[in-house]
């Protein structure tokens, strides 16, 4: 039936068009900006996955970044390191020179009192924006960021590396002692008087050291430990009857606590002997040769050491290198336009465009020829 009123091709045109003018503006976006997925409106999975990556991938941006200063802190106390092993074995060099007859003591003195001076300089110089891994500054576990994981539930942590810092100076540090929370659980207790009677045990790494005759009357014990840099640590329990007052370990209800903490000698003082400030006899020289040999040993033990960290910040960092490349390839694919589809999608519709503009106007051009059949 032919109308007036309703053209019903030209409604099918015009829906056609605008159908189409709607994927050409589509197109026409994707390609000016590149996206596909440019909101969580064009898609919301896409959109999610995305800028989750583009997040981690920042933070594992900022992780290298670290890394780099990391390495550079590890790389300024590794030069000091050896020129440090270098004067060591200048050192070992004078005092193996004391051991001949009629050797100058006077200026193998002064040549020991130069090289102490450098190893002073060296560790001192050994600082990096301010942080020096060698002179006692800095002591105990450091722990360097070296990467960064996201679970399934959006929980993010950080993967550390983790180094011992240890001091090449100083003759020790000052005791500092605390007093900790009382102790009042009955289990606890228990389990602390049970505790064999190890007193005159020798202190080391990983061995605790338990004194259960501390005093005369066994109203106290201690126990003594070794951190992996040196650090040692003894705490003593108190005790204590329900009124508060002392009374024997074995009898208390509760234990009072107090912990002192003595950070080590600094690795070229062995034996007593401080490399740094050092003088020499013909009688001493040899058996501070076997001091010098230990702290060489002690030093080359902890350049080792700060070289394997230094190598498994790198292997860290070029692991994110490789996984930021992976994220973005992986963002690419989820939100980046084809523009190969997209150009050639284009054209298509550009010529859909014109059809539809060439079919709607033939679509209104049918209501014309109604008026012939009224001439």
């Amino acid at each position: 039936m032919a109308s007036i009123l309703t053209n019903a091709q030209a409604l099918t045109a015009l829906q056609s068009l605008n159908m189409t003018q709607q994927a050409l503006a589509t197109t026409q976006t994707q390609i000016s900006t590149g996206l596909k997925v440019a909101s969580a409106a064009d898609n919301a999975s896409y959109w999610t996955v995305a800028t989750t990556l583009q997040s981690n991938n920042g933070v594992l941006a900022a992780v290298n970044d670290s890394l780099a200063q990391s390495q550079s802190i590890l790389g300024t106390a590794t030069a000091a390191m050896n020129s440090v092993i270098k004067t060591v074995n200048s050192i070992k060099t004078a005092l193996t020179q004391a051991t001949n007859p009629g050797a100058d003591i006077a200026s193998i003195n002064t040549t020991l009192t130069s090289l102490g001076k450098q190893l002073t300089d060296a560790v001192k110089g050994a600082s990096f924006n301010g942080f020096n891994l060698l002179d006692g500054s800095t002591v105990g576990s450091l722990n360097f960021v070296a990467g960064y994981k996201q679970d399934a539930t959006g929980v993010g942590t950080y993967n550390t590396i983790a180094l011992t810092a240890q001091s090449l100076t100083g003759a020790g540090g000052v005791s500092a002692t605390y007093t900790a929370p009382s102790i009042t659980n009955a289990t606890v207790i228990g389990q602390l008087n049970a505790l064999a009677d190890t007193s005159g045990g020798t202190l080391a790494y990983g061995t605790d050291v338990i004194d259960k005759t501390t005093d005369a009357t066994g109203n106290t014990f201690s126990i003594s430990s070794m951190a992996l840099d040196g650090t040692t640590t003894k705490k003593t329990y108190s005790g204590f009857d329900v009124n508060g007052n002392v009374t024997t370990a074995a009898a208390a209800t509760s234990f009072g606590v107090s912990v002192t903490t003595t950070p080590p000698a600094g690795l070229l003082t062995q034996g007593g002997l401080d490399l740094t400030n050092m003088t020499t006899t013909a009688t001493t020289a040899a058996t501070q040769v076997t001091k010098v040999n230990a702290a060489l040993q002690a030093v080359t033990s902890y350049a080792s050491i700060i070289g394997s960290t230094s190598t498994r910040m790198t292997a860290a960092s070029d692991f994110n290198a490789a996984l930021m490349t992976n994220y973005k390839t992986g963002i690419s694919a989820l939100i980046d336009t084809n523009m190969n589809e997209a150009s050639t999608r284009l054209q298509a519709l550009q010529t859909q465009q014109q059809l539809g503009v060439q079919s709607l106007s033939i679509a209104n051009q049918n209501s014309q020829l109604i008026l012939k059949l009224f001439q």
